[in-house]
């Protein structure tokens, strides 16, 4: 890559590198405010609705990488290969989102039993968004694969503060999780309304057909499980807990994972960069082993200076971050942040092959995904007990990656 091409990268992946830290401050002090307007039980419900919205986000993922991966390997001269590749993944993303959405409202009886909520309304309101979310998914993708991060970052922040002042505005209005329900929905429809490519004529022409179309459904559903086994791992325990312990106590555990995944969440931007970079560098039959090291040396730097603050300043951070109420998690703060940041560390080892279609670490993390499920179902006495699970696997995960890519690099 040129030297002029890195100054670019560098220049716009500050911009987004920025723009993320915003994003996620932003998402932290929504669900911050809302803790503490809400007390523990309904918090415990709205973190439900975020949770379910995470895992969820593995189709959209699926929808935004794929567009990423095609779109890189194209180049912006390939523009009729690029607005049938959009065509197709907007029309499957719709139906996809579709399905979704019935699955939502149909079975919100079941949710709101399962789940112990008092409403099956906001997973109502919640399902009328998936068509919107996965439609806004290829929109950044194709973003992301143009390397366009500015605006890439406009739509993360248009999510963000659009949210915001709807959660807030009907929270404060007395509407309570319904508020917020229909404060995600809104959201994703006004980030759909800004993040159309800057294509030629997008979505003008009626399509051709796909000529890599079996390749683009084969990497579309390595990606879709891919990001299911992430999803699973960052969001299977507080389902989980939701589901095996009281309100109030379920509440304190959505306030513990929140503070926790700031170490993932701090840290998806050097994947977002990494991977269409990798993509096209290979494609030019350059040199990419740098981004890979140097970002791997980002995150791990990130993911121990977040979990050294909740070490060494637990009940400062829930303090600060949630009130009193929540203090009792603080001794357990810097062992979840440790089995976040061992996963975020891994995770940048899995898209840096999945950019090479290489696809033997997708399935190490499924096991680990599968594996959580089912040791937290059968062992889940306290929140200590869940917790140690997720260590002792992400652990294991991570010295397995780096196996692989040891293997992998003595073996070329």
């Amino acid at each position: 890559m040129s030297t002029t091409a890195d100054k670019k990268l560098v220049k716009e992946g500050t911009i987004l590198f920025i723009s993320t830290l915003v994003v996620n401050a932003g998402n932290y002090g929504i669900n911050l405010l809302l803790g503490r307007w809400l007390g523990p039980a309904d918090f415990s419900e709205v973190s439900l609705l975020v949770t379910l919205m995470l895992m969820l986000s593995f189709w959209a993922l699926a929808f935004q990488l794929t567009a990423a991966k095609y779109v890189a390997s194209y180049g912006e001269e390939q523009t009729n290969e690029l607005l049938v590749l959009g065509h197709s993944l907007m029309r499957w993303a719709t139906w996809v989102g579709i399905g979704l959405a019935v699955l939502m409202t149909g079975l919100s009886f079941f949710w709101k039993d399962f789940f112990q909520t008092r409403s099956i309304i906001p997973f109502m309101v919640f399902g009328l968004g998936m068509p919107l979310y996965l439609r806004m998914s290829v929109n950044r993708g194709i973003l992301q694969g143009q390397q366009n991060y500015q605006k890439l970052a406009i739509t993360y922040q248009v999510e963000m503060w659009s949210r915001l002042v709807v959660s807030v505005l009907l929270v404060s209005m007395g509407w309570g999780v319904i508020g917020v329900a229909w404060g995600l929905t809104l959201s994703l429809a006004c980030t759909l309304l800004v993040s159309k490519p800057t294509f030629p004529e997008w979505l003008e022409q009626l399509p051709e057909t796909l000529s890599e179309q079996k390749a683009i459904v084969r990497f579309l559903v390595l990606i879709l499980i891919y990001e299911c086994s992430q999803i699973l791992i960052n969001n299977s325990d507080t389902i989980l807990v939701k589901h095996f312990f009281p309100p109030f106590e379920a509440g304190l555990y959505a306030a513990l994972s929140l503070i926790g995944r700031i170490v993932y969440f701090g840290t998806w931007t050097v994947v977002t960069l990494l991977f269409p970079t990798v993509i096209r560098l290979e494609k030019e039959g350059k040199d990419h082993t740098r981004y890979f090291i140097g970002g791997l040396a980002v995150v791990g730097l990130i993911a121990s200076v977040i979990v050294a603050a909740c070490y060494l300043f637990p009940e400062l951070v829930v303090r600060i971050l949630f009130g009193e109420s929540y203090l009792a998690i603080a001794p357990l703060l810097w062992q979840y942040s440790l089995a976040t940041a061992l996963f975020a560390c891994a995770n940048v080892f899995v898209y840096y092959h999945l950019s090479l279609d290489r696809r033997a670490p997708v399935s190490i993390t499924i096991v680990g995904g599968l594996l959580q499920i089912i040791l937290i179902t059968l062992f889940h006495q306290n929140f200590q007990e869940v917790i140690h699970i997720q260590i002792y696997l992400m652990t294991a995960l991570l010295l397995a990656m780096i196996c692989y890519q040891l293997f992998y690099t003595k073996k070329k």
